[in-house]
């Protein structure tokens, strides 16, 4: 029977999830305004934008070690101010140097808020024993639909970034504050022979590649998608949020269907599901430059996105050869390169060639994730 400790830590931990998508959200619709600050062309964004995925890549592992040895509860809490607090000093840079240096530990922080959170939310779905993991991901997809509404508010009222992060950031460092005493104590640890530093097996190396290829794709529409909308509207004076925010209401929409699809039609299907939605929607945007159609486009690549790394987390939170936290941390090491090589490589081809040409590697992702969920992935 569900008693108000298992409401409310689900609902503490929902929320925590909602104010991450926000933030992160937030960071996303001021790239066009910073890089217009610091007169950066596509490479030189691309080069800074490689601090943030840098920074998550560097923190994985200590991520998955501080939640083992000390819950998850307070390293979400931890994270959660420390994220708040560098969304505050993005806005607050003064040097393409500093702006670089603040981005990588705002990927730091970031990154330990996703594996703390999930974690935490593998011990709230063990406690409720039903699944809610894609429901709590729906969460941060509102959570950032709402960061990019608030971010063309923003703009369009002439409220500056320095404003804006600061308004963001201490309203979800209270919160997250707030919210502390409900969350629970992990319930699911390596109790049972399950190692916290090893190398992954076959399967979870499966996953991670899978998980690399949406991180990719994810973090392409976060970095670029406003730039790209911006060129296609052709009005410099125009909301560049739009596409964006079109991209964050689908992937939210589809995981708040999520728990329902993956019961009915199982991760496998599932998957190719989404790969075939990502590449389709992207070759729309990218094959009718009209802001209707790549509007369209971006919505039916967050379909896709949405329940691919809910349900990577499911099976890798399952492992008998890793404890959840450190099986989470693997297969986003392996995954969030995607994050960590993407908007680099992306803003160097665009340089090079156009950001149209550039964006389509992301149709190509989306067909190997369905190959991958073809091939690799047993039905369940």
């Amino acid at each position: 029977m569900k008693t108000a400790e298992d409401k409310n830590s689900r609902i503490s931990i929902s929320i925590y999830f909602f104010l991450c998508g926000m933030i992160f959200s937030s960071w996303a619709a001021r790239i066009p305004a910073l890089k217009d600050h610091f007169s950066l062309n596509e490479a030189e964004l691309g080069a800074v934008l490689f601090m943030l995925p840098l920074g998550s890549m560097v923190a994985l592992p200590f991520a998955g070690w501080t939640v083992h040895k000390f819950g998850s509860r307070i390293i979400t809490l931890i994270s959660m101010i420390g994220y708040a607090a560098l969304l505050a000093g993005l806005a607050f840079s003064q040097s393409v140097l500093q702006l670089s240096l603040i981005l990588f530990f705002f990927g730091f922080f970031g990154d330990c808020l996703n594996i703390s959170m999930n974690t935490q939310g593998l011990s709230v779905q063990h406690q409720l024993a039903k699944p809610i993991l894609s429901s709590l991901h729906a969460m941060w997809s509102l959570g950032a639909l709402c960061g990019a509404v608030v971010g063309g508010w923003s703009l369009r009222s002439h409220l500056g970034t320095q404003q804006h992060f600061l308004l963001v950031a201490s309203g979800c460092a209270i919160i997250g504050f707030l919210l502390y005493s409900w969350m629970i104590k992990d319930s699911i640890h390596s109790e049972q022979g399950q190692k916290i530093f090893a190398w992954p097996d076959k399967a979870l190396m499966l996953l991670g590649l899978i998980c690399f290829c949406v991180a990719l794709c994810e973090g392409a529409m976060a970095d670029w998608s406003s730039l790209y909308y911006r060129q296609v509207l052709e009005d410099k004076g125009g909301v560049s949020t739009t596409g964006y925010t079109a991209f964050t209401f689908a992937m939210a929409g589809g995981r708040f269907l999520g728990d329902w699809l993956i019961a009915m039609f199982g991760h496998k299907r599932m998957l190719m599901a989404n790969g075939m939605l990502i590449a389709l929607g992207l070759s729309l945007a990218l094959s009718w430059q009209v802001p209707l159609a790549v509007i369209s486009g971006f919505a039916l690549v967050g379909l896709g996105v949405s329940s691919v790394i809910p349900i990577v987390y499911m099976i890798a939170g399952k492992s008998k050869t890793m404890a959840p936290s450190a099986a989470l941390a693997a297969v986003s090491t392996i995954g969030f390169t995607g994050f960590l090589f993407g908007p680099p490589i992306i803003g160097f081809i665009a340089n090079e060639t156009g950001l149209r040409i550039a964006l389509s590697v992301v149709v190509l992702l989306g067909l190997i994730i369905f190959i991958l969920s073809a091939k690799g992935i047993r039905k369940a």
